[in-house]
């Protein structure tokens, strides 16, 4: 039966995925796949209508899947070209200067916005880089309350800086 099914419609799914994906090995990846399925799942598959209809309506959405990815893989692929563009041209480009000084000064006002506290066991962990004992012993609080607030201020860094972080995730992979 599987043998028989795969021979009369492994050609018909591979020509419909090749329109649909335009690609010759993710179209027979996705029909490879479909088959598999199908082959681990017979006994426990149920198929409503057709297997037919089930064939095909499965590649076509296999098919969908593969070109969204696709689409958000080019649209990053894109967005690391322009970047990597941005920093071959150095500071002498005005675009980079001008990411990198808008960058600086949303962190800053992100920082300004913290408690005082926090924005203290902040800078004296990242700008003069004591260790979290030696921030607990001058402010004269548990480590776990220097731990705590760190954590405090990067989550709400990471949320004033969301519009940033591919910037920040590209600057950090050079």
């Amino acid at each position: 039966m599987f043998e028989e099914t795969y021979i009369t419609y492994f050609p018909l799914l591979y020509n419909y995925a090749l329109v649909i994906t335009k690609d010759q090995a993710a179209a027979e990846d996705v029909v490879s796949e479909i088959f598999l399925k199908l082959w681990e799942e017979q006994h426990s598959l149920v198929i409503g209508k057709s297997l037919k209809s089930y064939l095909f309506k499965s590649v076509y959405n296999q098919c969908l899947n593969i070109l969204k990815h696709k689409k958000v893989q080019r649209k990053y692929e894109d967005f690391f070209k322009h970047l990597q563009l941005l920093n071959e041209g150095g500071a002498d480009y005005p675009l980079s200067t001008l990411l990198e000084n808008e960058i600086t000064e949303t962190l800053q006002k992100a920082i300004e916005k913290l408690p005082p506290q926090c924005r203290k066991i902040f800078d004296m962990s990242r700008n003069e880089n004591m260790t979290h004992e030696e921030i607990a012993i001058e402010l004269g609080v548990s480590v776990n309350t220097v731990h705590t607030q760190i954590r405090r201020a990067l989550e709400k860094l990471r949320i004033e800086l969301k519009d940033f972080l591919p910037f920040l995730l590209f600057i950090t992979k050079l």
